[in-house]
């Protein structure tokens, strides 16, 4: 039998390997959404899952003109568990936000320091892409392994397509969740929207024990 990857076997890996994906991204795919709430837009979750399978397909991309070591290399490792901690760490600041603990007007004069203009008054569309984008760095095995396996080939271009067609198996679980955070962001209120914030601090305090364990293992790697 080939062993060989092919554009189907990336998609089939996807689709069943999803409940992976939702293992180790839900914290930061569901609780970024309660906070977002916007149910029942699709756009800010498809702009989200866009770039994190774009991230996906450039992985791909990259590993093939660099070799596999650009996958699966310490360093590049380390890079992602320090990443998938902060993500952790600005989970925890959204479910805090929800919990009222740390105040709507802190938050806002954070975000003038990086928008103005129109920029602040469309920022809250941009922050899907750019969660999409940090989501697509979090460190993952399931992802590892099949752009390891593209990378093999050795062939840019279809390495990238096989990353692509890995990343749209992932998307129906992946974007289910998604629009089940939206959909409790959007409809909780109250008491309820309380308990919706300590759930997304227990995510993103999950998130970052994920991204520290996930850095030890990388340093051991590394060996520095």
């Amino acid at each position: 039998m080939n062993g060989e990857l092919t554009l189907a076997l990336a998609f089939a890996t996807g689709i069943f390997g999803a409940f992976h994906c939702v293992g180790m991204c839900g914290g930061i795919n569901g609780g970024f959404f309660i906070r977002y709430g916007n149910f029942p837009n699709l756009l800010p979750v498809l702009t989200f899952h866009g770039a994190r399978i774009g991230v996906y397909t450039l992985l791909g991309v990259s590993g093939a003109l660099l070799g596999q070591v650009v996958v699966q290399a310490g360093l590049v490792g380390k890079a992602q568990g320090v990443l998938m901690i902060l993500a952790g760490i600005l989970i925890v600041v959204l479910g805090l936000n929800l919990l009222d603990l740390i105040g709507k007007k802190r938050i806002q004069q954070a975000r003038k320091v990086w928008f103005s203009g129109d920029d602040f008054i469309n920022q809250k569309q941009s922050l899907p892409l750019v969660a999409g984008l940090f989501n697509g760095f979090v460190p993952c095995s399931l992802v590892f392994s099949v752009a390891i396996k593209a990378a093999a080939s050795a062939d840019p271009l279809n390495a990238g397509l096989l990353m692509l067609a890995f990343g749209a198996g992932t998307l129906p679980a992946m974007a289910a969740v998604s629009l089940l955070g939206s959909f409790i962001g959007q409809k909780v209120r109250g008491s309820m929207a309380k308990l919706a914030g300590v759930g997304v601090v227990l995510l993103g305090l999950w998130t970052v024990y994920e991204g520290v364990i996930f850095y030890d293992i990388m340093r051991g790697l590394a060996n520095w």
